[in-house]
């Protein structure tokens, strides 16, 4: 699922657009660069992990995955 996202300017995700709702990054967990790709894997405030990749060559974002419980909108 192709994704909005905003960086810091050292080029690591802050918020996401999921939705119609942006959530806030509260800690990088883990950042993984090959190649092509670029993943990263974030906490948000409400506990749930996602993970992103990153396209540099297209500055494309895509969901690759959710971990964990949703909250209540």
């Amino acid at each position: 699922m192709k994704i909005q996202v905003q960086c810091s300017r050292g080029g690591e995700p802050r918020t996401f657009l999921l939705g119609a709702r942006w959530l806030h990054v509260t800690s990088v967990l883990d950042r993984v660069a090959d190649n092509s790709v670029r993943r990263f894997r974030l906490l948000v405030a409400d506990g749930r992990e996602f993970v992103l990749r990153h396209d540099p060559r297209s500055d494309d974002w895509q969901l690759a995955a959710v971990r964990g419980a949703r909250s209540q909108f």
